[in-house]
């Protein structure tokens, strides 16, 4: 089940923007927060009796708040950096803060997660420019 499914059978709201609103500057420092509900799906079966949030849910946390302000098309992105500080419970706030660098060669966003003010991981992303070139590969 992806993470989006999940969101939407769990019926939790990430507290960022859907939809880009304006041409973005080439550097920006967005800022999101969102709480895993108890129930959340994809918590099922990952560490029974000690529910911990998995790992690839708080880089899909990242991915979607750097893309609701306005980075990636809808194409790939590779995850350059994964580090996990600390576990993340159900219930706790996380808070994501992630720099936007845009660049001839893409865009990169450097974030950092906190769950109730205490640091939980750090995740670099990059979302390649498509070259002209590169198309008919």
């Amino acid at each position: 089940m992806m993470l989006e499914e999940a969101l939407t059978i769990a019926e939790l709201e990430p507290s960022w923007p859907h939809e880009p609103t304006a041409p973005r500057p080439a550097e920006e420092t967005v800022r999101g927060s969102v709480t895993v509900a108890h129930g959340a799906p994809f918590l099922q079966g990952h560490c029974p009796g000690f529910p911990l949030v998995p790992g690839f849910a708080l880089v899909q946390y990242v991915h979607d708040l750097v893309r609701a302000h306005g980075v990636g098309d809808g194409g790939g992105f590779v995850l350059k950096k994964a580090r996990f500080l600390s576990p993340v419970r159900p219930g706790e706030e996380l808070v994501i803060e992630a720099r936007i660098e845009r660049g001839d060669h893409g865009v990169r966003a450097t974030a950092s997660v906190s769950a109730d003010a205490r640091p939980a991981a750090r995740i670099a992303l990059h979302f390649p420019q498509d070259r002209p070139d590169q198309e008919d590969e």
